[in-house]
């Protein structure tokens, strides 16, 4: 599949046995380019306000990057220091490798005729405090992160512009689910 979509990278950090570890989210979108440097930084500051809300204040958003179609070469870019802002409340902090899962169903088929989907993974999570609920995603961060599926699903409106997500290749979201349950993801080498 080409890549035919401009898109964003948001990067994170966050204490991982003993030292700081980053993870990142790529974001792939209708339309053309942002009009010029000033368009894709508000593009940025857009998400990183919706995406901090997905964190406690130990994660922070540190960087974020636009990259044009088939190409890993950033063509503008921010640093940020924004911390998260979700509330622990009697939520229980969950290892590093453990993740909340965004699933984004699209109008993309595959070749057997199944839908295919995009996936985000936020590390950082929460789970309840009870034993017999431990796997589940901790509720405040569960609502958080449908949110902000549906904020990629319903389109990022930053000036006269609407970003919606979609496919690398540019097949659009058509919805979005958040696990209920905590999953893992393992960091690359």
């Amino acid at each position: 599949m080409a890549t035919t979509q401009y898109s964003v990278r948001i990067e994170k950090s966050f204490v991982f046995r003993g030292g700081a570890k980053k993870f990142s989210n790529r974001y792939y979108f209708d339309g053309g380019a942002p009009a010029d440097n000033a368009a894709w930084v508000a593009l940025f500051d857009a998400i990183v306000l919706q995406e901090k809300t997905l964190y406690l204040a130990a994660c922070s958003i540190v960087n974020a990057n636009g990259y044009g179609p088939s190409s890993d070469v950033a063509v503008a870019s921010k640093a940020y220091t924004t911390a998260g802002t979700l509330a622990a409340g009697a939520g229980q902090v969950a290892p590093g490798e453990c993740a909340s899962l965004l699933r984004m169903a699209t109008t993309k088929q595959s070749s057997k005729n199944h839908p295919v989907f995009v996936f985000s993974y936020f590390h950082g999570v929460l789970t309840n405090n009870a034993v017999t609920t431990a796997d589940d995603l901790f509720a405040a961060q569960k609502t958080a992160t449908e949110a902000y599926g549906n904020l990629w699903l319903n389109g990022i409106t930053v000036g006269a512009r609407t970003y919606k997500r979609t496919t690398p290749d540019g097949h659009a979201t058509t919805g979005r689910l958040v696990s209920q349950y905590i999953t893992h993801r393992d960091f690359p080498k």
